[in-house]
């Protein structure tokens, strides 16, 4: 019973985490108008939280190596909805990117611990869990970006938006703080062995993870932000018809993740990953074969199909690759792949310009292949997996 209870816990953090950042993305528009920011420098104020998380990662590995997860997830949870609450109240522009900093930060703390806390819970259950997880923060995602559309529907301001949302979240984290298994404090297990913080995994097995992580969310990244030019290019398509391509790969994605779990069980991790990289392939080649609206909207789609359960199994794998710290295998292959979804939709562009659009999204299905290929091989040396 106290395991279910914390695989509900865990569960309602990532729907947090999803809901809490797609309440503040809407708002984005608005704070280039407020502070007078040109693209580019929206852009480069957008990457402070990128930042911000990618030096918290590791960090946080460490720290839950020293203190556990639960801890961690305590911290960063509450942070993350404290610092989001008031992100829209700041008075100047100094003190809005000294925010953001803060809050990718937290938020990537909170990213990795909730994902290190997910695999203790998926150990003690004996059977895959992580999808559930992750479905659960896409779902978060639809819910607070439909929340933030009807709050300004209604009139309400989007700071008062922000603060109605982030409290009703706040709330929610403090009851599912109670829930979480007992911090899991590894470095007791090695008292005479000081461990430095910031210290990334030794094993290979971990780095080779931490590479197919870069490639998976490297795709996705691509998927954010250039599923719709792609598709304004096309014959006959109009700005709503744009919109569809991102968010057929979002929606497939989300149904994917809620059904991993017995996909997972019945398939076996290994096939998940080999057959859902091949379709996610497929369906960027369908993209590039079938110059028309419909062809690209469904191939979209199968790259949610595709990747949806490729991201969990990996996370949830960098876990098991590094038993003695899963926090720092899982703050590996996270900063790497969050460093791919970053580093993804820019070097689109430089090869849209260089060669074309359809040129991007065939070395992406590369990529893909490579996780093909590499992805069952390093599952089966997996020294501990469910």
């Amino acid at each position: 019973m106290t395991v279910q209870k914390a695989r509900i816990a865990v569960s309602v953090l990532f729907f947090v985490n999803g809901a809490g950042f797609a309440s503040w993305v809407p708002h984005i528009p608005m704070i280039r108008e407020r502070f007078e920011l040109s693209e580019s420098e929206l852009g480069l104020t957008l990457l402070i939280i990128a930042i911000g998380a990618i030096i918290a990662m590791p960090l946080a590995g460490g720290i839950i190596e020293k203190l556990g997860s639960k801890r961690v997830i305590s911290f960063a949870s509450i942070g993350f909805c404290l610092l989001l609450s008031v992100l829209l109240l700041m008075p100047d522009y100094f003190s809005l990117g000294a925010l953001l900093f803060l809050f990718g930060m937290v938020n990537g703390s909170m990213d990795v611990a909730m994902n290190a806390h997910g695999v203790l819970v998926e150990q003690k259950y004996q059977q895959p869990i992580m999808s559930s997880f992750h479905g659960l923060f896409s779902s978060g995602g639809l819910v607070g970006a439909g929340l933030a559309s009807a709050f300004l529907a209604m009139g309400f301001t989007p700071a008062q938006h922000m603060l109605i949302m982030l409290s009703t979240l706040f709330v929610l984290v403090l009851i599912a703080l109670k829930f979480l298994l007992p911090s899991e404090n590894r470095s007791k297990n090695t008292p005479n062995k000081r461990e430095p913080l910031l210290a990334f995994p030794s094993q290979t097995l971990v780095w080779y993870l931490a590479l197919l992580g870069f490639f998976i969310l490297m795709v996705e990244g691509a998927m954010a932000d250039w599923t719709a030019i792609h598709i304004m290019d096309l014959p006959n398509a109009t700005a709503s018809l744009a919109a569809m391509g991102f968010a057929g790969f979002s929606f497939t994605m989300a149904i994917g993740r809620l059904l991993g779990d017995k996909i997972v069980r019945v398939v076996g991790r290994s096939r998940v990953l080999r057959f859902g990289s091949v379709i996610a392939a497929l369906g960027l080649l369908l993209v590039v074969l079938i110059p028309e609206v419909g062809g690209a909207v469904i191939g979209f789609g199968l790259v949610g199909v595709g990747l949806a359960n490729v991201v969990p199994i990996i996370f949830s794998s960098a876990g098991y690759a590094n038993p003695d710290a899963p926090g720092r295998g899982i703050a590996a292959v996270t900063t790497m792949g969050y460093f791919g979804f970053l580093i993804g939709p820019p070097l689109i562009g430089f090869i849209a310009e260089g060669i074309s659009l359809n040129g991007a999204w065939l070395m992406l299905s590369v990529f893909l292949s490579v996780v093909v290929i590499m992805a069952p091989r390093l599952i089966r040396r997996l020294p501990h997996r469910t």
